[in-house]
């Protein structure tokens, strides 16, 4: 009895091992947007248009969106403009935004 016993229970050992063998392997999936963290985000505001938010502490530009137009023809982007967001809430007023 013992003897049937253990070898069922090899058997069965066996046949787990042997789907975990053959079993496919999962297929890796890119992601369209990989995130690194570099301090800067990009972020698209038109079809022909992307911003680049600085977010980084030690930099000289923290705050600041450039802003940037893509141009197809010459396949480079040239840039279009700038806006400092943190002098913007810092100082709402300068912008016209009355303070509560």
């Amino acid at each position: 009895m013992n003897d049937n016993f253990t070898k069922v229970v090899l058997a069965g050992i066996l046949v787990c091992l042997a789907i975990l063998a053959f079993k496919p392997a999962p297929t890796a999936t890119a992601t369209a947007n990989p995130s690194i963290d570099t301090g800067e985000q990009i972020v698209q505001l038109a079809p022909d248009r992307i911003a680049v938010v600085d977010n980084r502490t030690n930099s000289g530009m923290r705050g600041t969106v450039l802003v940037y137009d893509y141009d197809s023809t010459a396949k480079t982007f040239s840039f279009a403009g700038s806006f400092d967001y943190s002098d913007y809430f810092s100082n709402p007023q300068k912008y016209g935004l009355p303070l509560n």
